[in-house]
């Protein structure tokens, strides 16, 4: 009995020392399988370090180093140079910024210290491995005109163009889409705290009507030194009326010419401009039937004070003239001074409602203003017995109001005016005066896609007396490519 005792417990303690045996040994392979995942993990660990030694050697900087395997995100773009508080100042007041127009003209004039209107600087990109900056941008429209009246104005409303006598006739309907637009802008930065600029423009008012690409910029400025096509010196193409129209106001001083500019700011929001612009002497007269010849002696000069502040700005220039020309048949020439004073302001009034206005008066500028730009109407003879050459006085000035009904719909009322001083030369159906006028709501439903409607009406006079009028209607659809601005609070 007890030999089977015994039995038994043997084969009760056997098994359990067997399990702990086996039990060891799987803790044993464990332990073996860990400190293989440790060596491994520890020779990663020092893989990583060479890496991230390579990559501080590449860049020249710190990367985050995390301590585990991830992708390496890509370095940052350069930074571009960032203007003083001053430079900004001088550049453009926050109501100057906030300020906007259908033509957007405001975001393609040249600043100073090429800062941009925007500060965000949005739609720009870095272009791959420089530090250039570029942006694409610009706008597709179309516009729908009707004329309720006879008139020989093509897409935009010139007062001048209204044919005289008046004819009463049918109406007429016309569609246009050459005030689409397309641009380039590039940045470059220079030094710790300048900019290099390039600007291209283009839009779609061919010659002889034609829809076919036209340059309106094309110009390069670095520093304050700038070459190229632009807007005169003598405008202000922040001060210009918001309308839907392309040409704008009868008496806007707006031209581009090509020109060379050298800016500088003088502290506190106030700045100099300085340009030799391409000359142009528009003058057109015949003598005993043989036509005079325009000769352009010497560039025009313009020179132009402005003074920023937070609610506006003001602006003073100045432009002067050499005009010339040959008289026929060998009868030598004539010459006589042109001069142009040209005041502009844009001002914050309540909330985001603003008043833009001029006043700009001269002898021989008429090539500077939109409704006789093309006239020549810078100087004529006197009178048939005296040949001598005389400039002619020309008065321009137009006043706009800006309102906002909410952020995304807004309303213009704009007037202009223009005279010019005749001469007893010059025939009875010479240009003698206009009157322009025009109501608008502009709205921009959703992104960038805008809708408008426009009313216009003008009135012009011959030196005769003779007149005639002319309204017109317009709706503009239009979609840009970029969205400059972003949507602020009517208070």
């Amino acid at each position: 009995m007890q030999k089977m005792w015994m039995a038994i417990a043997l084969f009760l303690i056997l098994p359990l020392c067997g399990g702990k045996q086996t039990s060891a040994q799987e803790t044993d392979a464990q332990q073996d399988a860990v400190r293989k995942l440790q060596d491994r993990m520890d020779q990663l660990r020092i893989q990583m370090t060479e890496i991230q030694s390579e990559l501080d050697a590449l860049h020249g900087e710190k990367l985050p180093h995390t301590g585990s395997i991830e992708t390496t995100p890509p370095p940052p773009p350069p930074p571009q140079p960032k203007l003083t508080l001053e430079q900004e100042e001088q550049a453009a007041g926050e109501a100057t910024r906030r300020h906007r127009t259908f033509g957007e003209d405001e975001e393609d004039a040249p600043r100073l210290y090429n800062a941009p209107l925007e500060i965000d600087e949005p739609g720009f990109f870095h272009l791959p491995g420089t530090q250039t900056m570029l942006k694409l941008d610009g706008s597709i429209r179309t516009d729908f005109l009707y004329d309720p009246t006879v008139s020989d104005l093509p897409d935009s409303f010139i007062t001048s163009s209204i044919p005289i006598p008046h004819v009463s006739g049918p109406s007429g309907f016309n569609t246009s889409i050459r005030g689409s637009r397309f641009m380039t802008d590039f940045r470059i930065p220079v030094g710790d705290s300048k900019q290099a600029r390039t600007f291209l423009q283009l839009d779609f008012f061919g010659a002889n009507g034609a829809t076919a690409p036209r340059l309106r910029h094309f110009y390069a400025q670095i520093d304050n030194i700038l070459v190229g096509q632009t807007f005169s010196n003598f405008m202000d193409p922040d001060a210009f009326p918001d309308t839907l129209d392309t040409q704008g106001p009868n008496a806007g001083i707006s031209v581009r010419v090509p020109q060379a500019r050298y800016s500088f700011g003088l502290g506190k929001g106030s700045s100099m401009y300085v340009s030799l612009e391409t000359p142009s002497s528009n003058i057109a007269f015949s003598v005993e039937g043989s036509p005079a010849s325009p000769v352009t002696p010497t560039p025009d000069g313009t020179i132009r004070f402005r003074q920023e502040w937070e609610r506006g700005h003001i602006q003073l220039a100045a432009d002067l003239r050499n005009l010339k020309v040959k008289l026929p048949n060998g009868e030598g020439s004539e010459s006589a001074f042109g001069w142009g004073l040209n005041a502009t302001t844009e001002m914050s009034v309540r909330g985001l409602d603003t008043v833009v206005a001029q006043v700009a008066y001269g002898y021989g500028m008429s090539r500077y203003v939109g409704d006789t730009a093309g006239l020549n109407l810078d100087a004529a003879p006197r009178s048939e017995t005296n040949l001598s050459l005389r400039a002619l006085p020309i008065f321009a000035t137009y006043g706009s109001y800006q309102h906002y009904w909410k952020p995304s719909l807004r309303s213009n009322g704009t007037f202009s005016f223009v005279q010019v001083q005749n001469t007893d030369f010059q025939p009875l159906t010479t240009y003698h005066k206009a009157t322009y006028s025009s109501a608008n709501l502009i709205w921009n439903p959703v992104g960038s896609f805008d809708l408008g409607a426009e009313f216009l009406y003008g009135w012009v006079d011959e030196k005769s007396g003779a007149h005639a009028d002319a309204p017109r209607i317009q709706f503009t659809g239009r979609y840009r490519f970029v969205k400059l601005h972003k949507e602020e609070q009517v208070p």
